[in-house]
């Protein structure tokens, strides 16, 4: 486990977001981290990215659980109080409605990927045997990732509205050491957040 990277991914968003006060230049700025550190570790990196057919019900077991949860969420909690909060955070100059179909694309075709190779491949050396300390490890990493960004918008809510990506980091770390590959939890991160803007887009866009 890379503590280094761990501490640093998550200082890096709240650090920007702090400095410049918009969260576009945070995503940026860790994108732009995570692609360097990706690089680096290329070699690992496609060790992990192979396939084979047993892999298919690891995908679909590990999308479906996190789809299941991303689909009770809006029953537990109302997005409606968030959503001048989404369009003062995201797009503080108005045009919503067309930037997020960019913010879209973007956030699946580059930062869900990115995101996820650089935890569960680079923070994290899936073939050391410290299972426990590499599971429980992307659960804080992960989790402080959202919870520092999400505070600095609504305080101790924040946070708490934070707790779910704890979880998830944790699941998509044991999917990757389990299988000793990225493509369960790959396929299962870019579904979670294809849901998760189609839930802003119904509830804060439309």
């Amino acid at each position: 486990m890379n503590w280094i990277l761990l501490a640093a991914a998550p200082l890096i968003v709240s650090g920007v977001y702090l400095a410049t006060g918009r969260i576009p230049a945070a995503i940026l700025a860790y994108h732009v981290f995570c692609l360097a550190m990706v690089l680096r570790q290329r070699q690992r990196v496609r060790t992990w990215l192979r396939w084979e057919p047993s892999l298919l019900a690891w995908v679909l077991g590990t999308t479906l659980l996190v789809a299941g949860f991303l689909a009770v969420a809006p029953f537990v909690r109302d997005p409606a109080p968030y959503k001048g909060v989404f369009h003062r955070v995201l797009f503080p100059s108005g045009g919503s409605s067309s930037l997020f179909l960019l913010f879209a694309a973007y956030s699946l075709i580059v930062h869900s990927p990115l995101e996820e190779i650089f935890w569960r491949a680079v923070v994290t050396d899936p073939s050391r045997p410290e299972r426990g300390v590499l599971v429980s490890g992307n659960a804080l990493g992960f989790g402080l990732l959202h919870a520092l960004p999400m505070a600095q918008v609504l305080g101790a809510e924040g946070i708490l509205l934070a707790l779910p990506t704890a979880a998830a980091g944790a699941l998509w770390a044991f999917v990757t050491i389990r299988t000793r590959s990225l493509w369960p939890a790959l396929v299962s991160h870019w579904g979670a957040d294809a849901l998760i803007l189609a839930g802003m887009w119904f509830f804060f866009v439309r």
